[in-house]
C-alpha cells in the first residue's frame, strides 16, 4: 500500500476513570487487532490521569479512526497535539505500543522541568522528544545471555539526556 500521505497525529485526552491493567490490555488488544487493516501504527501512554497517543498511517485512516475515538466514553476532553504529514513511521514496528513503566516518565520530568504529566502543556518539541523516548524505551526486562562465563542479566532503556537537548 502506498503511504504517499504518510501522516502522524498526536492527540491527548483525560481518562474518565482509573484504568487497571487488564482494562488497559483490552483497549490495546482491540488496538492490535484493528490498526493492521487500517495500515495504522502507534504508541499509547496513560499517565496523571491523561491519555497521550501517537497514530501513524494514511491520512484518511487516520481521520477514520480519529472520529471513532472522539466518540469513546473511556476519556474526554480529547485535543489534537499535532496532525502532519511526515516521511517516516516512528512505531513502525508496533500496532500498538504501550510504555507503562513510570520511570521513562520520570526521566521526562526531570529533564523538561515540568512538576507533572500533562500532555496538554508541552510544546511540539518537547511533545515529539518525549514521543522519541517513548518509541527508543524498552520496559526493563531480563534477558539471559550466555557467555564463556555463564548467564548475564541484560536491561533494555533508552538515553533520554540527549533527547532534550535542543540543537
Amino acid at each position: 500500500m502506498s503511504e504517499i500521505y504518510l501522516s502522524r497525529l498526536f492527540y491527548a485526552s483525560t481518562a474518565t476513570e482509573k484504568y487497571s491493567s487488564a482494562e488497559l490490555g483490552n483497549i490495546l488488544k482491540s488496538c492490535r487487532k484493528n490498526n493492521p487493516a487500517l495500515n495504522i501504527t502507534g504508541m499509547l501512554f496513560l499517565g496523571n490521569g491523561y491519555f497521550l497517543q501517537c497514530l501513524e498511517g494514511p491520512r484518511g485512516n487516520i481521520n477514520t479512526l480519529y472520529r471513532k475515538i472522539l466518540i469513546d466514553e473511556r476519556h474526554t476532553d480529547v485535543q489534537v497535539l499535532e496532525f502532519r504529514e511526515v516521511a517516516d513511521r516512528y512505531f513502525g514496528e508496533w500496532t500498538m505500543k504501550y510504555v507503562g513503566s513510570i520511570n521513562v516518565i520520570s526521566k521526562i520530568l526531570k529533564e523538561t522541568g515540568l512538576k507533572e504529566f500533562n500532555p496538554y502543556l508541552v510544546d511540539n518539541y518537547t511533545l515529539n522528544a518525549m514521543v522519541e523516548a517513548f518509541r527508543d524505551y524498552n520496559e526493563p526486562q531480563v534477558a539471559a545471555v550466555a557467555d564463556a562465563g555463564g548467564v548475564k542479566n541484560k536491561k533494555g532503556g533508552f538515553d533520554i539526556l540527549g533527547m532534550f537537548k535542543r540543537s
